[in-house]
């Protein structure tokens, strides 16, 4: 359901909270080569793109489609926290923020993702910045 030209909404089906994002539609991370995680409590995005020389280093030639089971959880164990709201993992849905149900598929089972306020993209204004968002290995 569109609310305006800018913004995109979506009705949690268990309580009925409507859900405004500040999008024209659920992105589609394939067609920009893109790969998302929501946190824990399902209440922000981190959105990184397979281009990203440092994702190409950790993980020359997979694409997120061939990503293995150890392989999502090495990259997951790679990033920083989320600002709130736990770790960002594969598995996690968007949620609804008033009953915590998912209200959009994780990116296992979805390419298409909703961008909460806060939320960290790492690919935006020609920049990548996905190693800003990795724990110091070091």
């Amino acid at each position: 359901m569109m609310t305006s030209p800018e913004l995109f909404s979506i009705e949690c089906k268990r309580c009925g909270r409507k859900h405004i994002f500040d999008q024209p539609y659920p992105y589609h991370a394939g067609f920009a080569d893109q790969g998302f995680l929501y946190n824990d409590a399902g209440n922000l995005t981190f959105v990184w793109s397979m281009l990203d020389p440092v994702f190409e280093e950790i993980f020359p030639g997979k694409a997120l489609w061939t990503m293995n089971l150890y392989h999502r959880w090495r990259f997951e164990k790679m990033l920083l926290p989320a600002p709130f709201g736990g770790l960002w993992r594969f598995r996690n849905p968007a949620r609804c923020i008033q009953c915590a149900k998912p209200i959009s598929g994780p990116m296992l089972r979805s390419i298409h993702y909703l961008v909460y306020p806060e939320s960290i993209m790492t690919d935006q204004d020609k920049q990548l910045r996905l190693k800003e968002h990795l724990k110091n290995t070091a």
